[in-house]
């Protein structure tokens, strides 16, 4: 049964339990003097018993009760929160140099984008924009209980993943809130370090399912959230029949068009063009756009980057008048894409979402909380940035949990044990530690330079239908070689 769920206020939650992730309840006391009144006619008995006292003895008494100290409680302080759970860095004592990378004082971790490539530069960058702000507001707190964090942050080009695991696998504790177009590249080279991670993002049927790997919000290889694919069914139910894939030549825009290809027909979708393009862009798009007018296709599923490729495709398209509509993956939903498309050459593109948009600050006070830190630091804000803030927290309370015994498998152990994770209330509700994709979404519609929410209506909501989960295989998951609890051997065996 599909229904609507609303992201609890923190409002509500404070005047329930103080704030935090896994926060006790707060009782409140009864008024002492509700608890036990005083009985009127007790009084007055004793007053006519001791009638023959002086009245100055009636008075002292009187005086020395009024005298007496009247303890107050002291209200506990209130604690810094992220949305609706507590921030875990503070003040304390852990100490001990207990794996690679952690010292009495320190904890070095990795962050990474793929800013460099000059395909798109700047890829991506409120990857490392968004680590490095959450690790400094952490570190003004105390950091994990008294030891700073200190980060380094790579920059993958999109080719070099490998060179960043190779860099950071025999110093960093772990990566943290990372995510990388090809991670297939590097993968091998992870794995064969054993350098643990809680990515972002993954992307390759091996990253998405490798060992020493939590996701916030998993993205595996043979599951899938049909939320935005039932939305077009339901919509525009004359598109389905006649969908094509546009995709570049590269693992991960593979990897999403295989996977895209193996689920939508599950509900109906007939895909009948898949097109390749050149990732660092194609000299004219022309003939990608007659082909598909050619074939009379009205849905286009496109997977890559806003810009510069996706733009210069739609710009192709309006001047051949080819009209259709445009499905994208959530790295379309960022302040860049927006601002390119003022002159709406870009409209008609919905882009599917497990996250709350940031038009709806008002209604998640975790959203707010993301973008408040962000623009206290002027970085660059992004769906995946949140994707970010979501690792990090995730990796920040689970460090947190382990205290002075910090160890990669530890850290692992405690984040897998969280069993519903929200980010503070920026996503809908996932189980990182299954693996599993969630159930919800809800979908984006670009119109000029704004996204307007489509589905489901209410700000603040997603939408969950257990209908939408998908699984198959593709060639990538059989690569993967997935174990009976669906972890790659690829590179262990």
């Amino acid at each position: 049964m599909r229904k609507v769920i609303k992201l609890v206020s923190p409002w509500i939650l404070l005047a329930l339990f103080s704030a935090g992730c896994g926060g006790s309840d707060r009782s409140s006391s009864s008024n002492d003097s509700q608890s036990a009144p005083t009985s009127t006619q007790s009084s007055n008995n004793n007053s006519s018993q001791d009638s023959n006292q002086p009245d100055d003895q009636d008075n002292a008494t009187s005086s020395d009760s009024a005298d007496d100290p009247v303890e107050e409680s002291t209200p506990e302080p209130e604690l810094p929160t992220f949305g609706d759970i507590e921030w875990p860095c503070g003040p304390g004592s852990a100490s001990g140099a207990t794996d690679q990378g952690v010292t009495d004082s320190e904890i070095l971790i990795g962050g990474g984008d793929d800013r460099g490539f000059v395909g798109s530069l700047g890829l991506n960058v409120t990857q490392t924009d968004t680590i490095q702000a959450f690790v400094d507001v952490c570190n003004d707190m105390g950091g994990i209980l008294g030891r700073e964090i200190v980060v380094e942050l790579y920059d993958a080009k999109i080719f070099e993943v490998s060179s960043v695991w190779l860099d950071a696998c025999p110093r960093m504790f772990m990566m943290v809130g990372e995510g990388f177009a090809v991670d297939g590249f590097g993968e091998e080279t992870r794995v064969q370090c054993q350098l643990a991670h809680i990515p972002a993002w993954t992307v390759s049927a091996a990253a998405a399912h490798g060992p020493w790997m939590i996701q916030p919000v998993p993205n595996p290889a043979d599951r899938m959230s049909l939320s935005i694919a039932s939305w077009i069914s339901d919509n525009f139910p004359e598109t389905i029949a006649a969908s094509a894939t546009v995709y570049g030549n590269f693992g991960a825009t593979i990897e999403n068009k295989d996977k895209v290809l193996a689920s939508y027909p599950q509900i109906g979708f007939e895909f009948d063009v898949d097109l390749e393009y050149n990732i660092n862009g194609e000299d004219d798009w022309t003939p990608f756009v007659l082909s598909l007018k050619e074939a009379g296709i009205q849905h286009v599923y496109f997977t890559g980057t806003c810009l510069p490729n996706y733009q210069a495709f739609r710009a192709a398209a309006a001047v051949n008048d080819f009209d259709a509509i445009y499905s994208v993956d959530p790295n379309f939903y960022e302040d860049i894409c927006r601002r390119a498309n003022s002159d709406g050459v870009m409209n008609n593109t919905y882009i599917r979402s497990a996250y709350i948009p940031f038009e709806e600050r008002a209604s998640s006070k975790a959203v707010d909380d993301y973008l408040t830190i962000m623009e206290s630091t002027g970085g660059e804000v992004a769906l995946l940035g949140m994707q970010t803030a979501s690792a990090f927290l995730l990796w920040a309370i689970a460090a947190k949990s382990c205290g002075s015994e910090l160890t990669r498998e530890c850290v692992l152990r405690e984040a897998a044990a969280i069993d519903e994770w929200t980010g503070g209330g920026m996503h809908v509700p996932s189980d990182p530690g299954v693996n599993e994709t969630p159930p919800c979404g809800l979908v984006m519609e670009l119109v000029n330079d704004s996204y307007r929410r489509v589905f489901p209506e209410e700000p603040g909501t997603y939408a969950c239908d257990d209908s939408w989960s998908a699984s198959f295989t593709t060639e990538w998951s059989e690569q993967a070689r997935l174990d009976e609890n669906r972890v790659s051997h690829q590179f262990t065996d």
